[in-house]
């Protein structure tokens, strides 16, 4: 075998269990050197209890870890470093207001006799490994001047900036529009080129398929699948992921009736220079409604101001035929107006927290007595939308930090709608979730809005504003120039709106 293909890491028998929870089962496999895998599994299959081995934040029960032929032993993120292991977390670690070069090359800068950064030198450097990978970014940019997929390359550069051996990236493109993506699947290529080898953890099949060479599935802590990314397709990979043949998820839409005169939602001229200008539309009850723009579109900054994370300059909005106004999102809430963040562990979730902490947090007036919170009010809201959004828990006292991705957005979900909106903002509310529970909020959403609850929703995933929404709005350099409803959805027509130059457009 030539040296380019002799495995650079191999996994042997590893085996990890928590309280006499069997967490992962013998699990083996390599990789190649210059070789992209793709790990792949549910939320809770073991993945990031696998991973967390492979970087040293957790021990290994049993099985071995061999690095170009040699076992290795670590018990800190430090010494999996040392030993050319490096993570890319999902969310990024970059600070904002530093330049490309101090953060790719942060705590490790070259400095002088007196440990004062040597300017001239952390460019050059910088600039050169820049140039290693045809990475057109200035080093003295600020993080802030970068977009989403620029920010993600600057976040890989500095791990590779250690000089690994193997990279280990979480879900990269869960931020990125198509455009971005192909940028970063251009550098991963020239990663392999350079004989960096890559675990690469998505629930993006089509895009795991597209830049991996060998693809490994795991299910409930054991590997169901291993094969060359040729040799296998989506169906089987979600097949491996769920142990099934994957079910439509949500109800055919001719289910709901939505009345075109029984608008719950009126928005006039609405305005946020330099976001979005002029944003006129109508939401009506129980209608899913769908906003697709690329990143910078302005879809974003519109959702936040519709529940009071950003203040509009002008314009209107009414709910229920009245003029509300809405500066903070307790006026929104006031209102009926509720907002779904699209980060549940920085926006939405109390993380050291109980699942029952969390879902009450909106609604502590409606579970209390008094000066004292009402144990039996508290059971009677979490065993209700437990079952609305079919929590997988074992006690609702249970830190939610300690649940599946999955779960922890089913969590965010009840906490959200315990207040019984009128209406939803939904920002990416399947970001970094597995098949399966993406089908089970999907399926959560179609239920609530059959029942009266009226969404907007934006997604990076434009696949999945087709299967909810009812109507979908595209939002173009902050202004809406098309409107598509569910029985004339053309995905090609929807992409070339959201791309096109408004010059096109208006040409």
């Amino acid at each position: 075998m030539s040296e380019t293909k002799a495995p650079i890491l191999e996994i042997k028998n590893i085996k990890k269990s928590f309280y006499n929870n069997i967490v992962l089962k013998d699990i083996s496999f390599s990789v190649e050197r210059g070789t992209v895998l793709g790990l792949m599994g549910q939320n809770g299959a073991g993945k990031s209890t696998l991973v967390k081995i492979l970087t040293g934040a957790y021990k290994k029960d049993g099985g071995s870890i061999h690095i170009e032929g040699k076992e290795v032993h670590f018990n800190t993120i430090k010494e999996a470093n040392e030993n050319g292991i490096a993570l890319v977390f999902q969310e990024l670690s970059l600070a904002p207001n530093m330049s490309v070069a101090d953060n790719i090359f942060v705590n490790n800068w070259p400095n002088n006799k007196f440990n004062i950064v040597k300017q001239k030198e952390l460019h050059k450097k910088t600039k050169q490994l820049l140039s290693d990978f045809n990475i057109d970014i200035n080093p003295d940019q600020k993080i802030t001047e970068l977009s989403a997929g620029e920010r993600q390359i600057v976040e890989i550069l500095k791990a590779v900036s250690k000089n690994p051996k193997i990279l280990i990236l979480d879900e990269p493109t869960s931020s990125l529009e198509k455009k971005e993506i192909d940028v970063l699947f251009r550098f991963i290529r020239k990663l392999k080129e350079q004989q960096y080898s890559i675990i690469y953890i998505s629930h993006h099949m089509e895009e795991v398929i597209e830049i991996t060479d060998n693809i490994i599935v795991l299910r409930d802590g054991v590997k169901v699948l291993e094969c060359k990314k040729e040799d296998t397709n989506v169906q089987a990979i979600v097949n491996s992921m769920i142990g099934k043949e994957q079910k439509k998820v949500v109800q055919n839409k001719e289910d709901k009736k939505i009345e075109s005169d029984n608008i719950v939602m009126r928005v006039t001229d609405l305005t946020l220079e330099p976001y979005y200008r002029n944003i006129n539309f109508s939401l009506r009850k129980g209608e899913i409604l769908g906003i697709a723009g690329i990143v910078g579109s302005g879809k974003q900054a519109l959702c936040e101001s519709l529940y009071g994370i950003r203040n509009s300059t002008s314009g209107e909005i009414s709910v229920h035929g009245s003029r509300i106004t809405v500066k903070h999102p307790q006026d929104a809430k006031i209102n009926g107006i509720i907002g779904l963040p699209e980060n549940r562990k920085t926006q939405g979730l109390f993380m050291n927290h109980s699942i029952e902490e969390n879902m009450i947090a909106c609604v502590l007036k409606q579970v209390s007595n008094g000066l004292f919170l009402d144990n039996k009010k508290i059971n009677e809201v979490v065993n209700k939308y437990k079952n609305i959004t079919n929590i997988k828990m074992q006690d609702q006292k249970d830190i939610i930090r300690y649940l599946s991705g999955g779960n922890q957005q089913k969590v965010l979900v009840s906490k959200t709608i315990a207040s019984s909106p009128a209406i939803l903002i939904a920002m990416d509310p399947t970001r970094g979730i597995d098949v399966a529970a993406k089908a089970d909020i999907h399926s959560i959403l179609h239920e609530l809005s059959i029942s009266g609850l009226s969404v907007v929703v934006i997604s990076s995933e434009l696949e999945e504003l087709l299967t909810m929404s009812d109507r979908i709005l595209v939002i173009n350099s902050g202004e809406l120039t098309d409107e598509f409803y569910s029985n004339n959805f053309d995905e090609n027509n929807i992409m070339v709106s959201m791309h096109q130059s408004l010059s096109e457009v208006d040409g």
